[in-house]
Parts: C-alpha cells; structure tokens; sequence
C-alpha cells in the first residue's frame, strides 16, 4: 500500500529520535534498545496515515482543511504554530498510532502482546462481569507513547502543548472504547453478562477529537516564556491544572479565508463547495456560506461531465463487460466577486462623473 511521503518522513524522524534511548521497559517486554522499535515501525506508518486521512475528513469542508504543511510534526518546523489546528494535528496523529498499535496487537501481529484480561472475572456492574478478550490499549497507549512524545526534545510552552495534546489523543482512544457483552444463562435467559472493550470505528475517535477542537481551550502563557528553570516550571503547573483530555492551544487562529503565503494558507478562493445532495450534514450544507459568502467570494455554479462504469454484464467465461455512462454533474466554486463589483464600480463611476458634467 502506498503511504504518504509525510508518513515516512514522520516514522524516520520517530526512528531517529529513538535511537537517542538506550533502553525501555513495558510490561511483558522482553526485548530492548532501538531495535525493538522496528517491529512497530510498520503499525506506527499506518496509524499516521490514518491520522492523516481522518484530519482530511474531518476538515474537508472547513476554511482550514489540513493542509500538507500542516503535517509536519516536529515543534522546531518553522512551519508550525501553535494555534487550535496545531492541537488537533497532533492528537489525531498520537490517536491514529495508538489505534493501530492495539488494533494489530489484537490482531495478533506481535509475538509479545495479547487480549487485556487484567480485570477478567471482576464484577464491572449490577449483573455483568469482566471476561472474553478486550483491545489491549494499555499496550498501544505505552508504545505510541514512545514513539510519539520522543519528537518533543525542547522543554518550552510549545513543547508542553504538542505533548499535551498528544496525550489528548490517547485519552480520546480509551474514551471511546465500546462495551460489548455476551449473555449467559438457562434457556437463552441473560441471567448474567461477560463483557469485555473493543476499539471503535477511527471515525468515531475524529468525531470526539474534532468536538473537542471546537472546545479548546487557549493557555495564556508570558511571551518569551523558555527554558529557564523558572519558565519551565511556570509551563508545567499551567498544563498540570488543564484536564488531559481536553486540546490546548497558545495562539489564535489566522484568517483562513485569505491566502497567506508566509504561512503556507491558500485561502478559501477556488475551493468546492456543496449546496444540495443526500445524505449532506448541516455542516456540509452550510459550506458555501462559509467558505465562500462569509469570505467575501461569491459561489460559482459549474457543470462537468462523469464517465462511470455501468450496466456491467458477465459473461461466460470469464469476463465483465460494461457500459460507460455519461452523467453531468453540478458542483460550486468559491470565486472572487471582482468581476460583478468591477462593473458595479463602473456604472457608479458613470453617474459620478455624469452629475460633475452637470455641474459644470
């Protein structure tokens, strides 16, 4: 499967930082130092990418809409803020790789992780107890936890922030574990219950996560706070007192419906938007209105033409044969209002000057 170029180059800086430790322990770990890490290094890939691919979703119609650039992890980029976007870049990407580690350890891909039975035979509630096999996110929470913290080597507000919201990703993956339970009991009665965690869909970790954009919360730090002993402990009391589930952010958000090429923003000009269709969220709907109108463009209406596959047909043996349907389609466009305004500043032009001709 084809990964991002962004993904290997995160896995690489993972890696590299990784060789700085020489050692770890987790919990039925019987290996150690960096080599250990390689066995992972194909799960933490795919959990970056799914982070990746979630932000995308998650943003598409969005006036920030996860930009490549934005991608990058590493706090010393100076391609990084540290606004609410930044906060959710880096919880999603910390959730994708725990998800991925503790899907593929139930999976069975690794010699030295299992089922989580800690709390097997416990009593969890009126009638329930603790059994079969739950997603072992103990497991995926600790090794993502390396891998994805060791990108963090400075010890500055910037630092305590991406670490923060990373942990937020974490915490988002254990809070939307799913209860699932069997019954057990005479007859077909459920007399008692056995019940273990299973992982969620990852859509449901973005749709918690993006909520949680929505609430961040902004950390109002003195400028030029850095690595002095006293900053450093004023930094750690300020993110001691903030829930870790929540994101975190110390800057505010740039306009994003303007382009801004200092800072790598395209602006909203040119952007699809979406009016009508099934199935559309009001998010979805409300699109155009805020990509567009609520940035000063107007909304295009183009038509474009789909060919697709249709009416396919086996045929023995052993092919499928198809026809190709033609369908045209409405899509929207943001676009700049330039074109009506000029004409309306002519015309206003026209009566100005008309009424000095008057005068004269």
């Amino acid at each position: 499967m084809f990964l991002h170029w962004e993904v290997f180059y995160y896995v690489f800086i993972l890696l590299a930082h990784m060789r700085s430790y020489c050692c770890w322990s987790v919990n039925n770990f019987l290996m150690t130092g960096p080599k250990a890490y390689l066995i992972y290094s194909s799960s933490v890939a795919a959990g970056a990418q799914s982070g990746i691919e979630e932000c995308k979703y998650q943003f598409a119609w969005d006036r920030w809409n996860c930009p490549e650039r934005a991608l990058q992890l590493s706090t010393h980029s100076s391609l990084r803020s540290a606004n609410r976007e930044t906060a959710f870049v880096h919880a999603i990407s910390s959730a994708g790789v725990m998800y991925t580690l503790t899907r593929n350890c139930s999976l069975g891909d690794f010699d030295n992780c299992g089922c989580d039975d800690s709390r097997n035979g416990q009593r969890g509630g009126h009638g329930w107890l603790w059994g079969g096999c739950s997603d072992n996110v103990g497991f995926g929470e600790a090794i993502s936890k390396q891998f994805v913290d060791a990108l963090e080597t400075g010890q500055d507000a910037r630092a305590a922030m991406n670490l923060h919201n990373n942990e937020a990703g974490r915490k988002a993956v254990k809070g939307t574990m799913q209860r699932t339970c069997k019954c057990h009991g005479v007859s077909g009665s459920c007399t008692t219950q056995t019940c273990w965690l299973q992982l969620p869909e990852f859509r449901e970790v973005g749709n918690y996560l993006k909520e949680k954009y929505h609430r961040a919360l902004k950390v109002d730090l003195l400028r030029g706070a850095g690595n002095s002993a006293a900053s450093r402990g004023a930094i750690a009391e300020t993110f001691s007192s903030i829930s870790r589930k929540e994101l975190v952010h110390l800057e505010d958000s740039p306009d994003y419906c303007l382009e801004n090429r200092t800072l790598g923003l395209a602006g909203t000009e040119g952007r699809e938007c979406l009016k009508k269709g099934k199935n559309l969220s009001k998010w979805e709907k409300r699109s155009c209105k805020r990509l567009c109108g609520e940035c000063g463009l107007a909304v295009e209406e183009r038509k474009a033409e789909m060919v697709s596959s249709c009416n396919c047909k086996f045929h023995w043996c052993c092919a499928v044969k198809c026809e190709q349907c033609r369908k045209t389609v409405t899509k929207y466009f943001c676009v700049k209002r330039g074109g009506q305004r000029g004409r309306n500043e002519s015309a206003s032009n026209r009566r100005k000057n008309l009424r000095l001709r008057k005068k004269h």
